[in-house]
């Protein structure tokens, strides 16, 4: 496992530790506290060549379930919010070769390949994922803590078909 994912999910835990005494204050004063971590559907299966990424995403996982449990009766809901693939440099970084590489395709047949193993035929945009957090931040997400949200246009819902 990279030293840099290990680091990330180190942080993650820092960070809620750091922020847990003003939102344990602002549930007693009646206010929404939530914490909401960043996941992803890597967390739930394996790309190849991603096996420190997969982990730490799985890790994110089990933290945020752990952290509802330990945090729920002091009024502090915690989620995870678990993209698929999303319009990022990450992605376009993909696309470009870096990371799991294009196997000899160009750009467009990538981005194209991409959308097409979704069900929705097309891949998130952040503002997708913007609105999710808003959701989960807001008051009519009161009663929603410890789960997992994936966000990933039916990918992960699917059994991948064998490419003739």
């Amino acid at each position: 496992m990279t030293c840099n994912r290990l680091k990330i999910l180190r942080n993650l835990f820092l960070t809620s530790k750091h922020a847990l005494p003003l939102l344990r204050s602002a549930a007693e004063e009646g206010a929404s506290s939530s914490i909401i971590n960043f996941g992803s559907y890597d967390g739930f299966i394996a790309d190849p060549g991603l096996a420190a990424y997969c982990a730490t995403k799985g890790a994110v996982h089990a933290l945020t379930r752990a952290m509802a449990c330990d945090h729920g009766p002091e009024g502090i809901r915690v989620n995870a919010v678990c993209p698929g693939y999303v319009d990022t440099p990450m992605l376009q970084s993909f696309f470009e070769g870096e990371g799991s590489g294009g196997g000899g395709r160009t750009i467009t047949q990538l981005q194209k390949a991409v959308r097409d193993v979704h069900p929705m035929r097309t891949y998130g945009a952040p503002e997708d994922i913007a609105n999710l957090v808003n959701w989960l931040a807001s008051d009519e997400a009161r009663y929603a803590s410890g789960q997992l949200w994936i966000l990933d246009g039916g990918l992960s819902a699917q059994v991948q078909q064998m490419n003739p």
